[in-house]
């Protein structure tokens, strides 16, 4: 423990707190404001590779010592080069310019072409202007680098984007002193996104254009270091300013992220570099193997790539995750489609102290009835729940729910207040009941069975048969324009556009929680599959590969043995990431994100078998009949824990999804 803390204390020259030190080791070390600082003092006073300095309350590294002087008594080498264009090595750099700084004036310069040995690209040449001819007569690096370090000497280096510099010096120091170069140093780039939130772009021009700093001899390197120079002296006002005095305050400070710690991830660059650039699911764990996170992702490789970078962007739960996850592990899914439902079904099974059950969901605008009550409410909301409430949507926003919202009252004149009713004749009447936009059944002002009546001819609109509205609509909307009262007449006019739409919708399978089925084919990533997800009643029954003629004939039959048990059963609790997954993909599907067929009843008659055959061939990246492909690809099964307990279990599958 003791090794795992000087470690992290060795990238922080200005220490750590206790509690910083105690949440490094522990997930959740607890909120005892006391014991914390105590443990770590008995675990760290007696090694004396730390030091704790009582003045900013923080512990060290003993050997940072040195760095903990004024920043006004440092000297700075601002440096840059120019190079090949090829990655770092001994005949990269073609050019070094650097700078040294003393108390806020520059007291010498140092600028020196080298020849790397071979043919600068062409794209090179013109970027800087130097040319194959300019170097002829240069020295190699060999004979520039003694100069170079005996110019440094011991001062902090200083440069724009400073990883990238410091890479190609350290590499010419391997190659020359058997050793990289041991100087402390600062990137003006990663200062300036501490200092510097609100510019969009930090790059050398950004920063020169913010600080009114002239441009002169851009892309070469003494040009790059003068303006360097000037950033620098900027940004040494911004740390003053900020409390930033000393030199370890301001190395640290470049490496903070956005909650005031330092960014730190200790997942392996090469294993993130090697992941697959596919769709599927990511899990993070921790040093000790435990399951932190699960996520999903269209490219794994990009998805994964991001927690490796101190992005502005990441939230306190994220860079938290990031300071603890070790390790990654990924499963491919070969859609999307399948990497939510994946991830869904993994969180469910596993909540990982990291993922917050229904925050990984998508957010949908929906309107509900609670068919159940004996008054149903008609309301907006953006989650699917259990039970027997119909959920109608998802609408594209909650704008366009609001608007048809507005059109269901106006028609059945629906309650669509929050809380439990209690019909009383003495009870207040809210707006909608004065305008009569509601029959106010909470002043009893219409029977239960009345109202009834309101709510199954709002459910017949909603189950298809929209002639008696479209014709009230109809009559309404010729008779005030009749009576040319044309702006009322244009009001009812978008109402029945509006009806039209909700129709259309409907028709195109819009709705996935209107207690529709349908079956979905979707070609794998790699074409080499069809992943079936078959829906019944508005749920995920089964998600499969499918690969042959046994196993599309084997779909058909699960939607003749289940399809009446599912229309007689409400939405299960197990049930809703599915409905909401499919629902969300449903709403934002593309042209070419697969098929949907319509499932109108569970005979499964042998055309529509064939349907899905020739679909399935379509996909498969052969184009071949999908009877004649014996490719082994297994179903994908549903949990065998998520398959217990229900009333209708999943249709069963071979071959389970592991973590």
């Amino acid at each position: 423990m003791r090794q795992k803390l000087f470690e992290y204390l060795l990238d922080r020259p200005s220490g750590a707190t206790p509690r910083e030190l105690l949440d490094l080791v522990f997930t959740q070390p607890g909120a005892d404001p006391e014991f914390g600082p105590r443990f770590v003092h008995a675990l760290l006073a007696p090694d004396p590779r730390f030091v704790w300095c009582a003045a900013d309350g923080t512990w060290r590294a003993s050997l940072h010592d040195l760095l903990a002087r004024p920043l006004r008594a440092t000297g700075f080498v601002v440096v840059d080069i120019e190079t090949t264009g090829a990655p770092p090595g001994v005949g990269g750099i073609i050019e070094i310019g650097a700078a040294r700084v003393r108390d806020g004036r520059v007291v010498g310069e140092f600028q020196q072409l080298v020849n790397p040995g071979a043919r600068l690209p062409a794209f090179i040449s013109h970027l800087t202007g130097i040319t194959d001819a300019l170097l002829a007569g240069q020295p190699p690096i060999a004979a520039v680098w003694p100069r170079f370090t005996e110019f440094v000497g011991d001062d902090v280096l200083v440069a724009h984007n400073a990883p990238f510099d410091v890479s190609f010096l350290n590499a010419a120091a391997l190659a020359h002193s058997g050793r990289p170069l041991s100087n402390p140093h600062l990137c003006t780039l990663k200062l300036a996104r501490r200092l510097l939130p609100g510019l969009r772009r930090r790059g050398l021009d950004a920063l020169a254009a913010h600080f009114t700093i002239p441009l002169s001899d851009r892309h070469r390197a003494l040009g790059d270091v003068r303006i360097t120079v000037e950033v620098l002296f900027h940004l040494l006002e911004l740390l003053a300013a900020r409390g930033v005095v000393r030199l370890d305050q301001a190395l640290d400070l470049q490496h903070h992220a956005r909650d005031g710690r330092r960014f730190v991830c200790r997942l392996p660059r090469e294993k993130v570099e090697q992941l697959p650039a596919a769709p599927g699911v990511y899990r993070l764990f921790d040093e000790g193997g435990k399951l932190l996170y699960i996520g999903k992702a269209k490219n794994l490789r990009e998805r994964v790539s991001s927690y490796l970078s101190n992005a502005a962007g990441h939230s306190n739960k994220t860079l938290d995750l990031i300071r603890h996850c070790c390790d990654v592990r990924v499963q491919e899914t070969g859609s999307e489609l399948e990497a939510a439902l994946e991830e869904a079904a993994a969180i469910r099974r596993h909540q990982p102290p990291y993922n917050r059950l229904g925050k990984h969901l998508p957010r949908l605008a929906l309107l509900k009835l609670t068919v159940a009550d004996e008054f149903p409410r008609l309301f907006i909301t953006d989650k699917l729940a259990a039970g027997r409430a119909r959920s109608i949507g998802p609408f594209r926003s909650r704008e366009e729910a609001e608007r048809v919202l507005g059109l269901l009252t106006r028609q059945f004149r629906l309650r669509t207040c929050a809380g439990r009713l209690r019909p009383a004749a003495d009870a207040s009447i809210c707006f909608q009941g004065q305008i009569e936009a509601c029959t106010a059944p909470c002043a009893a002002r219409v029977s239960a069975a009345a109202y009834r009546r309101q709510v199954d001819a709002c459910l017949t609109l909603l189950a298809g048969t929209m002639q008696p509205t479209r014709t009230a609509l109809t009559s309404r909307r010729d008779a005030l324009a009749a009576a040319q009262r044309f702006e009322a007449a244009a009001r009812v006019q978008r109402d029945l556009d509006l009806l039209d739409m909700v129709e259309r919708r409907r028709r195109t399978l819009g709705w996935v929680v209107a207690q529709q089925s349908f079956l979905v084919l979707q070609p794998a990533t790699d074409r080499q599959a069809v992943l079936a997800y078959l829906v019944l009643s508005g749920r995920l029954a089964t998600r499969a590969a499918l690969s042959d003629a046994a196993e599309v004939d084997a779909l058909a039959e699960t939607v003749r043995e289940q399809f009446a048990r599912y229309q007689l059963t409400p939405l299960r609790r197990d049930e809703v990431d599915g409905a909401t997954i499919l629902a969300a993909w449903l709403r934002d599907r593309g042209a070419a994100d697969g098929s949907v067929f319509r499932i109108d009843d569970g005979s499964a008659p042998a055309t529509q078998v064939a349907e899905w055959r020739a679909a399935c061939a379509t996909l498969l990246r052969s184009g071949a009949p999908v009877c004649a492909d014996t490719r082994a690809y297994q179903p994908i099964a549903q949990p065998e824990d998520e398959r217990q307990g229900g009333e209708h279990p999943q249709a069963a599958t071979a071959g389970a999804a592991s973590d």
